[in-house]
């Protein structure tokens, strides 16, 4: 009698044997080079059955290497030397003891020959990124904006992978029936973020590595297999949304928003905004926002195409060349907001001043400390505008 088995599993007596391993290392403070050794090797071994498993050994790979001791050390010296435990050598191992009990196995047959009909690209700049989705004869759906502070102090490799994920969390939460089953064909312009994924992992970068393991669970949430084909940047479709003037996204310093907060607040809304740059409130938690394009915390995209009569407390600084039309649709929703304009004369003035119920000037002409933009080296810096800046509650109900 033949038994065709249709998933790789881990063997019940490597379980029984592994886990009360993994359970003793999470007791200890500190292991040797030889515990680590010994115990990556054997996971390494079971990555067949346990397809999340690879980015679960880059830590301990990397707990070696910061050892000191070379691969081809002696078995003495390896078993003296110790290894501090970390944060994030423990959640290896408590992850490696989850799959081990759920012990679920992997497909030997993958989603390879089934492709998603859509042009997927990806792409990231020193200050910025953007995810294009383009589905023939259907929509295109856009992701881009600034990263936030704590990722712009990362290596492009790390903003190209959170450009990917982004752009995957669209799909995942927009369009899951568009993946579900099938492989996703994504372009991206990085040959090392490409080998990292192909890899399942990197010990090099573990700022990317963590990266790729949300990138691993979007796949597991949206059912799909991933692979990515490199293109040169001026192929990359997404290239051109991560290097818009950064004059574009000019952001309020704490201090500034506070400020305007005290004279005309509260606030529930920034009509125009991305995670990174939104405005918070007193306590620090973030306002309810409209972004340009797609934002995974964003409620709606497009501030153009929302119904503002329905909301109350609104704040925007838009950005100068469209001031006239957003003051148009302001009007059009007859709404009350109060906005950060330039002090001179448009052809908008003469609409703005005859609903301006207040305002106070924020800034003088050149004034610093009011107002950052991020620097396309990723730098936050003082923006200073040739003219004064205007805080003005303007109603038109």
């Amino acid at each position: 009698m033949i038994v065709v088995l249709k998933d790789f599993f881990v063997p019940n007596k490597r379980i029984e044997k592994y886990i009360p391993i993994l359970n003793s290392l999470l007791q200890k403070t500190s292991v040797s080079y030889s515990e680590i050794e010994s115990m990556v090797g054997r996971l390494v071994s079971l990555e067949c059955a346990v397809p999340a498993g690879m980015w679960y050994t880059r830590n301990q790979y990397a707990a070696m290497q910061l050892s000191g001791l070379k691969p081809d050390a002696r078995k003495r010296l390896k078993a003296v030397t110790m290894v501090y435990v970390t944060p994030k050598l423990r959640e290896e191992w408590h992850m490696w003891t989850y799959f081990l009990q759920q012990n679920k196995g992997a497909p030997w047959r993958n989603f390879y020959n089934l492709y998603v009909n859509a042009d997927v690209h990806s792409d990231a700049s020193g200050r910025s990124f953007a995810g294009v989705v383009d589905i023939p004869n259907g929509p295109t759906k856009i992701t881009a904006g600034e990263f936030q502070d704590s990722m712009l102090q990362q290596d492009i490799q790390v903003k190209e992978g959170e450009a990917l994920r982004s752009t995957l969390a669209m799909i995942v939460r927009e369009m899951p029936s568009l993946v579900q089953g099938k492989t996703l064909v994504c372009k991206i312009d990085n040959q090392v973020l490409k080998a990292v994924l192909e890899r399942k992992g990197t010990s090099h970068n573990l700022a990317l590595n963590e990266i790729g393991k949300s990138i691993y669970w979007l796949m597991e949430r949206g059912q799909f297999f991933l692979s990515c084909e490199y293109v040169k940047s001026e192929l990359n479709v997404s290239d051109v949304y991560t290097r818009e003037s950064p004059g574009l996204e000019a952001s309020l310093t704490i201090s500034a928003f506070t400020t305007i907060w005290n004279y005309f607040g509260p606030f529930q809304w920034d009509l125009m905004a991305t995670s990174a740059n939104v405005n918070k409130d007193l306590q620090g938690n973030p306002l309810m926002f409209f972004s340009r394009f797609y934002d995974e915390n964003s409620n709606g995209v497009d501030v153009f195409k929302q119904q503002l009569h329905l909301l109350e407390e609104m704040f925007c600084f838009p950005p100068i060349p469209i001031v006239g039309r957003l003051l148009k649709h302001l009007e059009a929703q007859k709404v009350s907001c109060v906005l950060i304009l330039p002090k001179i004369w448009a052809p908008w003035r003469n609409l703005v001043d005859s609903h301006t119920l207040a305002s106070f000037v924020l800034a003088q002409p050149y004034a610093g400390s009011f107002f950052t933009v991020t620097h396309p080296s990723g730098r936050r810096i003082q923006k200073k505008y040739p003219h004064a800046m205007e805080v003005l509650f303007v109603s038109f109900e």
